[in-house]
Parts: structure tokens; C-alpha cells; sequence
């Protein structure tokens, strides 16, 4: 089969609802099936809507030698944590970033991701989770506290996925925190490892976070003074 002789064949879908709502799609295809060194396919020009954002990639080449660069675009985290539905968390706030996209390499899927935040977010701990952890850990539950309402203003997360689904996440998030009229910077560094293809069907994540929490969390940098706004380091 040879596609788009002429020139590319478009493709413009306006919507697909499933767990989440895509709309907008657009992708142009062009060249041979099955494809071959001498008569690739080529997807370009791919456009999607989602989750408040878009998501876009300029070109993927099959056989494929590189990576194909999908680029996340002011994605909404409190619709894709909406979409995952987990109880013990909730954020809100824009995700950008660039997912490496591999679709035969031996090894990866995405290789050496990254996502950031080009604006403030937060991240609000459920009640019962926190207080879960406050009654099950004792020093964890000193520092959950400053934990349970945090402003985020910078984060940095690489994402890996490997070709059997294991996602592996590690996470820089610096923000400020206020617990009884005293204000902290927070840091807070986080690993997450998940198998994607059966993440949504499990929603394990909240799980998973709160005994990190449980394992992980320390006591934020002294708080500041009442009388004085706390400075980012």
C-alpha cells in the first residue's frame, strides 16, 4: 500500500470521549504499508486537545530511528488527576513538558521525559490520608502536616517507561507550606514507580503515594517569621 501519493492524507477528528475527552485531532499520513528503509510511513503534524492542554507531535518516522518528541502543553493537573480519580490527593495548576516517544525500541518507550510547571500549582493531602499517616507514623506525622496544603512553585519530574509498561517518575518539588500561622519552605523529592498499562485500570497511585508519605516525609526548613514572607532558595 502506498498512502497520500498525492500529498499527505489528513485526519481531523473532532472528538473521542472515553476516560478522558480528546478533541480536536488532527494528523496528516503519508508513505508505504508495510513500511521499509527505501518507503517509510511518516505521521506528522499530530495535534490533540486533552486534559485542558494539547498535546503535539511534529513527526514520527517508521522504521523508526529516533525518537518521535511529544510535546505537553499547559495540561491541566486537576483534570488529569480528576481523570485518574485517585482519593488521597488532589492538585491543581498547568504541566508542560517533552515525552521521547519510542515504538520499537528495544528497551523504552519514553526515554528521558520531563515535565515541569510554567505556572503555580498546588497539592492538597486528603484529610483522612493525612491524618492516616499521621496516626500510623509518628515522625512521618510531624512533617505531613506542612504536606496537607502546599503551594508548588517549581517542579521538575523525568519520566521514564520502559517496553513491559514500568513507568518510573523522580520528582524535585520546591514549594511553601502554612500550619498554625507559620510559613515553610517545603522540598519535597519523590520516586514513583507503576506499570501504565494497568495503572488506570488499578488506580493504585494514591495508594502507592501515601505509603511513600508514610516512608519518606521529614520536617521542612525552619519556618519563617510571622512578621516576614519566606524567600525561595
Amino acid at each position: 500500500w502506498q498512502l497520500g501519493t498525492r500529498g499527505p492524507i489528513s485526519l481531523r477528528i473532532a472528538g473521542i470521549v472515553n476516560q478522558v475527552t480528546a478533541k480536536n485531532i488532527t494528523a496528516d499520513l503519508q508513505g508505504g504499508y508495510p513500511w521499509s528503509e527505501s518507503n517509510p510511513l511518516l505521521l506528522s503534524d499530530v495535534s490533540v486537545d486533552v486534559l485542558g492542554g494539547q498535546i503535539i507531535m511534529k513527526q514520527l518516522r517508521m522504521p523508526q530511528h529516533d525518537p518521535a518528541l511529544l510535546r505537553v502543553q499547559n495540561i491541566s493537573s486537576s483534570e488529569l488527576i480528576s481523570a485518574i480519580n485517585p482519593k488521597q490527593f488532589a492538585m491543581s495548576g498547568p504541566v508542560s513538558g517533552a515525552l521521547p516517544l519510542w515504538l520499537n525500541n528495544e528497551k523504552w518507550i519514553i526515554k528521558d521525559g520531563w515535565l515541569t510547571n510554567p505556572g503555580p500549582m498546588t497539592l492538597r493531602i486528603d484529610k483522612d490520608t493525612a491524618d492516616a499517616v499521621v496516626k500510623d507514623n509518628v515522625t512521618a506525622g510531624s512533617a505531613i502536616n506542612w504536606l496537607r496544603y502546599m503551594e508548588i512553585t517549581h517542579s521538575w519530574t523525568k519520566i521514564n517507561v520502559d517496553n513491559l509498561g514500568v513507568l518510573t517518575m523522580q520528582a524535585a518539588i520546591t514549594g511553601k507550606s502554612r500550619v498554625d500561622g507559620k510559613t515553610a519552605i517545603v522540598n519535597l523529592n519523590y520516586t514513583h514507580e507503576e506499570n501504565v498499562f494497568t495503572l488506570w485500570r488499578s488506580l493504585r497511585f494514591g495508594d502507592n503515594l501515601q505509603a511513600w508519605l508514610e516512608q519518606n516525609t521529614a520536617l521542612p526548613q525552619p519556618p519563617c517569621r510571622k512578621d516576614k514572607d519566606c524567600e525561595d532558595k
